[in-house]
């Protein structure tokens, strides 16, 4: 099991203090994993400032997220961008040698009547990053993207599953989308243990995908740290918090220990 501190703590600009972070936590096995936003100069620009230092870690990476769109079809200005910032982010990962890249299959509002749609046109789109990806010896993996109280949960839990089973991408489970989706989160990991490699953690309060510390929601995570180590535990844990904690690193700092704590008391029980 690595351990990953995800940048979708910082807003544009801001990349520079996640270092600060790394050096309160004193754990060089820990990573970062890099949220990438092109869409803006500013974390363009600052990305390039800290590139040597990111090289000093190890590295995962998230797909492009803001102004990117995998469930349009080739010929929309959506698609066009989207693949160039997909394109992008498969080069950062030959050179920072990322472990692998998130991809969501929709970002955007799902309508009922065109779901079938852009299933089709997202697997089409993964199917050619797919044939990006050998060329830069990189891994992508699938996520549950989307919640219900924002319309743009493509997959409900029977369908993730089937997906999941039917691609040969491995899995990166987000189990504060499926807790606000209410999805049986030991049911999907028991179903697709053999697939999934990794988790974003955070918490919510069961509808808003808050990105909350992992203690601060209606997720039972002692509970979810039982269900990984008896399915799944050599997979990679990614804390994935939103802006509002961007300041907490004491905060930080105390959930890093404690997964730490109680996985290490269960590995040698």
């Amino acid at each position: 099991m690595s351990m990953y501190i995800s940048t979708n703590l910082y807003n544009p600009g801001r990349l520079q203090e996640v270092f600060q972070l790394m050096d309160e936590i004193g754990d060089p096995s820990v990573g970062i994993e890099l949220f990438p936003q092109w869409q803006s100069e500013v974390f363009c620009n600052e990305l390039a400032k800290q590139m040597e230092d990111l090289m000093q870690y190890p590295i995962s990476l998230h797909g492009p997220y803001y102004c990117t769109e995998h469930s349009k079809p080739e010929g929309t200005e959506e698609y066009a961008r989207s693949m160039q910032y997909f394109y992008q982010t498969l080069q950062l990962s030959r050179r920072l040698k990322s472990k692998y890249i998130v991809y969501h299959h929709n970002n955007c509002l799902v309508e009922p009547e065109r779901r079938d749609e852009m299933i089709s046109v997202s697997t089409e789109n993964l199917r050619k990053l797919r044939r990006e990806a050998k060329h830069f010896n990189a891994q992508i993996v699938i996520e549950n993207a989307g919640v219900l109280s924002r319309g743009n949960m493509l997959f409900d839990e029977e369908q993730f599953i089937q997906i999941a089973l039917s691609m040969p991408e491995n899995i990166l489970l987000d189990v504060g989308h499926a807790h606000a989706n209410g999805w049986n989160i030991g049911k999907v990991i028991a179903k697709l243990a053999h697939k999934i490699i990794a988790y974003h953690v955070h918490n919510n309060d069961g509808c808003e995908d808050n990105h909350n510390r992992i203690h601060e929601g209606t997720l039972d995570f002692a509970q979810f740290l039982a269900c990984y180590q008896k399915h799944t535990p050599q997979a990679d844990i990614v804390i994935e918090y939103g802006p509002q904690y961007a300041h907490d690193r004491n905060g930080i700092v105390q959930d890093v220990a404690y997964i730490n704590k109680v996985l290490n008391c269960k590995q040698t029980a």
